[in-house]
């Protein structure tokens, strides 16, 4: 099933630009400074006096009106009528920024290729006096590099670096490219995003990027993206998706419809390679049919407020109004000083203020007494009064609705039980080299009544943890055997994500172990290099040599018929 729901095409624009200030030689300037505050980390905000909107006007056959006056259109704020101050037909320049996401979710299929290489493409459409930038991203951002006019005549002396990183933070990409991009000399201001969709990282959430939008003169377009088969999300759209880590993310057919609807984004889902060429000339061709307008702000504006646009003339019609944050509206992003990357200070992620440096470099701990740090919370995953749990039972039919996953290991139902073959949770900072220890009380189970037999994989009661967890899969170290017995087994796996399931390969096969309590064990695993050793109750019980994941995300797993809690979470870069 394609990820999105469909080509959305906007017959006609209304988009607004955040207010412009008098000037004494112009109609117009913009202001290109950044508010600071006392901590020295600039702000986004909207400008003061003028503001500015972006309008495309239709007929009734879908052509653009051209040949349009300031008299032809009529203004209104919060119902109010606007004495248009500034008019411009669409000939002046526009600088646009391309970013494109590279991140490890996006299909193979795509072949969109670099920002570099995009960019480039871009070039053959732009016009005299326009200026193009380019950024790559995926959890980190790339540099964001201006095109000379050398490199519009040569596309091939561009050069835009990759960003690197696996995941992909879309929401910081574009607020990082507004901040960017208020340095420009043009008023009219463009940035198109091809990504598919799927935002994993990012410090500020969809709304945050929404008022962003709302307040900047930077219009958006998005060009969607094909994900990896495992990435595709189920019918029906649901607000939240789920991934294998357990943690919840925006779905992206949501995201994409939110942005258009709320912060007036163009939205073009490309069907070929060809299929990017015309979305890319589809957003030049509409840049080049719109009309800028601008009015004074009234002196009494509300905080959101919202502007419609009409033509005075008949069968032509714009976008309904758009609503569009106020000049005094609140702080928005912070960004580290002298830069635009989004503050890690200001906009943390919830596991950063259990992270510290210790003599041999970075240290994460959790006892899980802080509900709020940020470890998924869901019937199978969730903390507890003594830790963090993960249980594959649920209970009632009433509370086994399956949520939509992203390489969902499988669900399984019986007449008065639900539960899953394996949940996993994992979370924190990216590892390569590391000691993971952690408490774990398991409670182990059997299926019964068949159960066994409508699991899509041979089952075995078990619980563990796991570790170097990426786009590709993870390693578990799996413990089993009979409850309330010291006599226990150990297993190290390797699970490779295949699409909506995963294939397994024993590490360390199945071996006997004595524990020092039947209730209580401390399970340990380093990791360094290709060396996987394997410690319970501070006792090593294997090793093994295995480098196909080699970084990722640690956390914990349960398999079969199991409960556990964990406590005492430590990880130590080695």
């Amino acid at each position: 099933m394609s990820l999105f729901l469909g080509l959305l095409l906007v017959v006609a624009t209304a988009w607004t630009s955040p207010p412009l200030e008098p000037s004494f030689g112009s109609a117009a300037h913009f202001d290109r400074g950044l508010a600071s505050q006392q901590s020295g980390e600039p702000v986004i905000r909207s400008e003061v006096g003028l503001q500015t909107v972006d309008v495309r006007v239709k007929d009734s056959h879908g052509n653009d009106v051209l040949g349009l006056s300031a008299k032809d259109f009529t203004v209104r704020e919060d119902g109010k009528p606007q004495e248009i101050a500034f008019f411009d037909a669409g000939s002046g320049p526009v600088t646009v920024a391309v970013l494109v996401d590279s991140s490890s979710s996006v299909g193979s299929s795509a072949q969109v290729g670099s920002a570099e290489e995009v960019a480039a493409r871009f070039m053959h459409l732009a016009r005299p006096g326009d200026e193009i930038w380019a950024m790559d991203f995926t959890e980190w951002t790339g540099p964001f590099e201006r095109l000379t006019p050398r490199q519009l005549l040569s596309p091939g002396q561009v050069t835009v670096p990759p960003a690197g990183g696996v995941g992909s933070a879309i929401y910081d990409a574009i607020a990082t490219a507004v901040c960017n991009l208020r340095g420009s000399k043009n008023p009219r201001q463009a940035i198109i995003v091809i990504t598919d969709g799927i935002d994993e990282h990012s410090r500020i959430s969809l709304e945050r990027l929404i008022d962003v939008i709302r307040s900047q003169r930077a219009q958006l377009f998005l060009i969607g993206l094909p994900s990896r088969p495992e990435f595709r999300i189920p019918e029906p759209a649901q607000p939240k998706v789920t991934l294998v880590t357990g943690h919840d993310i925006d779905n992206p057919d949501v995201v994409f419809d939110r942005l258009a609807q709320e912060a007036g984004a163009e939205t073009f889902i490309p069907k070929s390679e060809n299929g990017l060429q015309d979305a890319l000339k589809a957003v030049s061709n509409l840049l080049e049919s719109e009309y800028t307008l601008a009015y004074y702000l009234p002196k009494i504006s509300h905080k959101l407020r919202r502007i419609e646009v009409k033509v005075n003339r008949r069968r032509v019609r714009v976008l309904p109004g758009l609503v569009v944050s106020s000049q005094d509206s609140a702080e928005l992003v912070h960004f580290v000083e002298g830069t635009c990357a989004v503050s890690p200070n200001f906009h943390p992620y919830p596991y950063e203020s259990h992270v510290t440096e210790g003599p041999d470099g970075t240290v994460y701990r959790d006892d899980f007494s802080d509900r709020s740090s940020g470890w998924p919370q869901h019937p199978g995953s969730h903390y507890v009064s003594a830790g963090y749990e993960l249980t594959t039972f649920e209970r009632t039919v009433a509370d086994s609705t399956p949520r939509p996953n992203i390489s969902a290991l499988g669900l399984t139902t019986g007449r008065t039980t639900i539960y899953r073959e394996n949940v996993v949770a994992a979370y924190g900072p990216s590892w390569r080299d590391f000691r993971l220890s952690a408490t774990m009380r398991p409670v182990l189970g059997h299926a019964s009544n068949g159960q066994e037999q409508k699991f899509t994989k041979q089952v075995r009661a078990a619980a563990g943890l796991v570790f170097r967890m990426n786009q590709e899969g993870y390693y578990a170290l799996l413990l089993g055997g009979p409850p309330k017995d010291k006599n226990f087994s150990f297993e190290l796996v390797a699970r490779q994500f295949q699409v909506d399931s995963y294939a397994e390969s024993v590490v360390v096969p199945w071996t006997s172990i004595d524990r020092a309590s039947p209730l209580e064990m401390t399970l340990a695993v380093e990791d360094i290099g290709d060396q996987i050793t394997v410690f319970v109750d501070g006792k090593k019980v294997g090793s093994a040599r295995d480098d196909r994941f080699r970084e990722g995300y640690v956390g914990f797993t349960v398999s079969a018929p199991a409960r556990a809690t964990f406590g005492n979470f430590v990880v130590e870069q080695k």
